[in-house]
């Protein structure tokens, strides 16, 4: 299943920021943040199997100098510790906080985005289109 709330994701961005897969959705932001760790990983090591070179993608969309191991977790690990990600996370808590649990989630079209449409970018995510969206955060 993947978790998508329109309340948490407000737009286009965040939307490819912050969709999951999880078994069930998400009731606070500690489980969400940690599924997006997990999903770092999945990104780098598809990204290695489908022979992109992952050092490359980070040093290009987020500007910094890659100066970690060649792990999976180190590329992961790298990218949960940039000034983007920790961006990004501090949005996601913040977006968290001002959850409305009384209003149903998918009836409403905060972000303007459909639960279909959302679908439809979950299949879109790679390390490359990840690093993307990452890499203009600070613009919002």
């Amino acid at each position: 299943m993947i978790f998508y709330n329109p309340q948490i994701m407000t737009n286009e961005k965040e939307l490819f920021l912050y969709l999951v897969s999880n078994p069930k959705p998400f009731t606070r932001y500690e489980n969400h943040e940690a599924a997006l760790q997990i999903q770092l990983h999945e990104l780098v090591e598809r990204a290695i199997q489908n022979k992109e070179n992952p050092i490359a993608l980070i040093e290009f969309y987020l500007g910094i100098t890659y100066n970690e191991g060649h792990t999976v977790a180190d590329m992961a690990n790298f990218i949960a510790n940039s000034g983007q990600m920790r961006h990004a996370l501090h949005q996601l808590k913040e977006n968290w906080a001002e959850l409305d649990d009384s209003l149903p989630g998918e009836s409403l079209r905060f972000g303007g985005t459909s639960k279909e449409q959302a679908i439809q970018t979950f299949t879109q995510i790679a390390l490359q289109t990840y690093l993307e969206a990452l890499s203009g955060i600070y613009e919002n």
